[in-house]
């Protein structure tokens, strides 16, 4: 097996389609079809079941995924630790946009202090995609606030804990009693309206809490915005026009106020972890985990 085979061999598994991960490796299709069949050869077994066009992992095939990736980040390893320092790094991070915003960048800074010519890609997903791209080697770390159980062979690290804030724009009516640091009454508050995510954007929250953290199901809320994307629930509660609730590290960063508010007992609570699969044996990874 050569290290070229088990790239584009990683890169077919990853999308289960030869022409898509033609165009992200930039390799023509004919070449990850000729590797795929080398290696299929060498093993004298199926990587991947056909169905017509359609092509899909067999268990094999996942098998070599996961060793695949351990030999590929181990070769990548060794080439940064004997080249040193000014040897080129790629690094890819997982996790949800907001965390991968914040958590995420400052990561590559830490990075780049000890590798200056690193490259890295950011993938935006779940809590629960971004660990699957670590245990199957399409990422090197992750970004979650989800709970990491044994079952997983991951190590990881809580890195910062979090708490959501109920927060306004400028130009919305609470915006002036917002700045003041006066209280304000839940039941005040719940008159006006909200936007909030429309999938898991501030990661894995409580069972009993709305995407956002919020507790519908005790103070329920006109939810005025739904959005998937985090500009546009950055824009809605920056001009004013709704409510927000949202992670104090990334109110920082907004032109918001932060409502002080009584009578709500409830507070979302989340703890952000870094994860990755064996560090310990990723030179470079193990100086930054």
């Amino acid at each position: 097996m050569e290290i070229f085979e088990l790239r584009y061999f990683l890169a077919v598994a990853k999308t289960e389609n030869i022409h898509r991960a033609s165009e992200q490796a930039n390799v023509s299709p004919a070449s990850l079809s000729k590797a795929i069949a080398r290696l299929e050869d060498e093993l004298s077994t199926r990587l991947f079941q056909r169905d017509g066009r359609n092509i899909r992992l067999t268990d094999q095939g996942r098998l070599l995924q996961r060793k695949a990736s351990e030999i590929v980040q181990l070769e990548e390893a060794a080439r940064v630790q004997v080249s040193g320092h000014h040897g080129k790094l790629q690094v890819v991070i997982a996790g949800p946009e907001i965390l991968l915003s914040k958590m995420g960048l400052s990561f590559t800074r830490t990075v780049k202090k000890k590798y200056p010519n690193s490259q890295f890609q950011f993938h935006a997903c779940s809590d629960e995609e971004a660990l699957e791209q670590i245990e199957r080697g399409e990422a090197h770390v992750a970004f979650v606030t989800a709970d990491i159980g044994p079952k997983r062979d991951l190590e990881f690290k809580i890195i910062e804990e979090t708490k959501f804030q109920t927060c306004v724009g400028e130009g919305h009516p609470l915006f002036n009693v917002a700045k003041s640091k006066k209280t304000t009454p839940v039941e005040e508050v719940l008159q006006y309206p909200f936007v909030s995510p429309s999938n898991p954007l501030f990661g894995k929250v409580g069972v009993k809490q709305s995407l956002d953290g919020w507790r519908d199901d005790q103070f329920p809320r006109k939810v005025e915005f739904l959005t998937s994307s985090l500009k546009i629930l950055e824009e809605v509660v920056s001009q004013g026009r709704a409510i927000a609730y949202l992670p104090d590290y990334y109110c920082e960063k907004l032109d918001v106020q932060i409502l002080k508010i009584s009578g709500c007992p409830y507070s979302c609570v989340q703890k952000v972890k870094i994860a990755a699969r064996s560090p310990k044996d990723i030179g470079w990874l193990h100086q930054v985990f």
